[in-house]
């Protein structure tokens, strides 16, 4: 993974992006997503070798069912510096990455989120990254504020969706969800 952040930063000077980045739970977010979410999905067993690899725990059937309702997947937990992260991966029909993580003010991680898909995006061949515009949803009956980027990888590919959800779950708490989701949109 360090090699895929690195590459990551790198892939963002040569851009002329500067990180700009100063929140260290932005930061590791944003770097949890790249690594796992760029860097290993949609391939499932590179995923299962990086949940090895961290030593992630796995999460509980319940707490799976919750985040993925009747809908096939996995899930881990991963306890890093800034805290822990709820990763998942839902398996076809809908077939995504994603990593929450719950946090007491919402970070500004729309523009470092932007700036990394756009390094990333400018990495695949052929592709073209579309931004529209936020919208407010409600999740679970808990007011959102979505962000989504579609990547279009040309004629008879699947378009990738690029989110970045941001859901007040209480008066003491947000989650931040970022989902790289292929070909379900």
């Amino acid at each position: 993974m360090r090699g895929i952040l690195i590459g990551l930063s790198l892939a963002l000077v040569l851009l002329g992006v500067a990180p700009g980045r100063a929140d260290p739970a932005a930061d590791e977010l944003l770097d949890i997503f790249a690594g796992l979410c760029f860097g290993r999905f949609p391939d499932e067993t590179a995923v299962r070798q990086y949940a090895s690899e961290k030593g992630l725990a796995v999460m509980p059937a319940e707490q799976l069912r919750h985040l993925l309702g009747t809908d096939p997947g996995e899930g881990w937990l991963q306890n890093a510096a800034q805290g822990q992260y709820l990763v998942t991966i839902e398996m076809p029909p809908y077939h995504a990455c994603a990593i929450r993580k719950p946090v007491s003010t919402s970070p500004d991680i729309v523009p470092a989120f932007s700036r990394v898909l756009g390094a990333w995006a400018a990495k695949q061949p052929g592709t073209s990254l579309k931004e529209d515009p936020p919208q407010t949803v409600n999740i679970d009956g808990l007011p959102s504020q979505a962000y989504v980027w579609n990547l279009e990888r040309g004629a008879g590919e699947q378009v990738e969706a690029l989110m970045l959800i941001v859901t007040k779950v209480s008066d003491l708490g947000t989650e931040v969800r970022l989902v790289r989701s292929i070909g379900n949109r």
